[in-house]
């Protein structure tokens, strides 16, 4: 899918013309977002812009060469951006900008939630094509670098506040359940463990996704190899700013994970334990009235206390008095 925007005054503006039309793309055109292109739109836009785009192959190398380059009147660079943060698979997808003779282009498989909402703007109230850039390509580039430095910012932040409530109940304590209870703890223990595994992901898509904003970011503040604007290298650096503390934040809120797992866990642990101890204490405390019950139930001819007319009581007695001795015990001993 082909999305063209032109330049209407100083404003950028969707031209839906140009996207119906299978002819050469208006040359006011400054963004051209690629979605999933087929061959056809990406001729169109390469027509447009002077330059062969990367191919999705090109786009998924991991190589700092490949994903940050300089070609003859163009700039290619790729980032990860996050996916799906509000679902239960997050990810992330590659994304390509390649600015060329003022003009963007951007290529990706899947939309990121940044890039549809950014578009939305444009199409309701436009976009300033001069605002903290030189040209009308570099702007839309800062917009949509803001959008999704703004979308990951919301994700961990969100992610702050849920690793806090669980965090406040993980740490006040909770008592031995009871009988009633332990089947219901059992399934929360469970969920909480996939919500901590969730919340990991997550954050760890965030920080991918962050490092390669972060490398992109100082590309373009050092403006090398090719003639980056003022704006964009001041737009740039205070960008990068903003970036550098998310990832701070992000290595923080992936600390509090594996604090919060190895809390949980602990707190399994303890309840098995503490199940493991009383099963051991109840073995150990019913074995002598075993001991009792089995001696007295061998059928030999010979056993006085057969012929003893409180024999049977007897017998009962010990077995209660060998059975609660040893409960004392271990009270005793704050076993129990």
């Amino acid at each position: 899918m082909l999305h063209a925007f032109v330049k209407d005054g100083g404003t950028l503006r969707w031209s839906k013309e140009a996207e119906q039309d299978d002819g050469p793309l208006p040359a006011e055109t400054v963004w051209i977002d690629l979605l999933n292109p087929t061959p056809q739109e990406l001729a169109r836009a390469e027509a447009l812009m002077g330059v062969a785009l990367p191919t999705r192959e090109q786009m998924a190398e991991i190589e700092e060469s490949s994903r940050l380059r300089i070609t003859p009147g163009a700039v290619h660079m790729t980032v990860m951006a996050l996916l799906w943060a509000d679902t239960d698979r997050p990810s992330i997808v590659p994304v390509s900008f390649v600015l060329a003779g003022g003009r963007l282009a951007t290529i990706h498989p899947i939309d990121p939630q940044p890039f549809l909402a950014f578009r939305r703007r444009v199409t309701r109230s436009g976009c300033p094509v001069a605002k903290g850039a030189a040209t009308g390509g570099e702007a839309v580039l800062a917009g949509l670098v803001e959008a999704m430095v703004e979308r990951t910012a919301g994700v961990l932040r969100r992610v702050g506040l849920e690793l806090d409530t669980m965090s406040s109940r993980a740490f006040r304590g909770r008592a031995l359940p009871s009988r009633a209870q332990k089947s219901a703890q059992n399934s929360d223990d469970t969920r909480t463990l996939k919500r901590i595994g969730h919340t990991g992901h997550l954050v760890g898509k965030a920080h991918v996704s962050l490092a390669s904003l972060h490398r992109m970011l100082t590309f373009l503040a050092r403006g090398e190899g090719w003639t980056a604007a003022k704006p964009t290298r001041r737009w740039a650096r205070a960008a990068l700013q903003d970036v550098v503390g998310l990832s701070e934040y992000a290595r923080f809120l992936a600390g509090k994970v594996g604090l919060l797992l190895d809390t949980t866990l602990g707190h399994i642990n303890v309840e098995q334990n503490e199940i493991v101890k009383i099963v051991s204490i109840l073995t150990v405390a019913l074995f002598p009235p075993t001991l009792v019950a089995t001696i007295y139930g061998m059928n030999f001819t010979d056993m006085p206390e057969k012929s003893w007319e409180w024999g049977y009581p007897m017998a009962i007695l010990l077995m209660v008095l060998s059975a609660l001795l040893p409960m004392l015990y271990f009270r005793s001993r704050r076993w129990l």
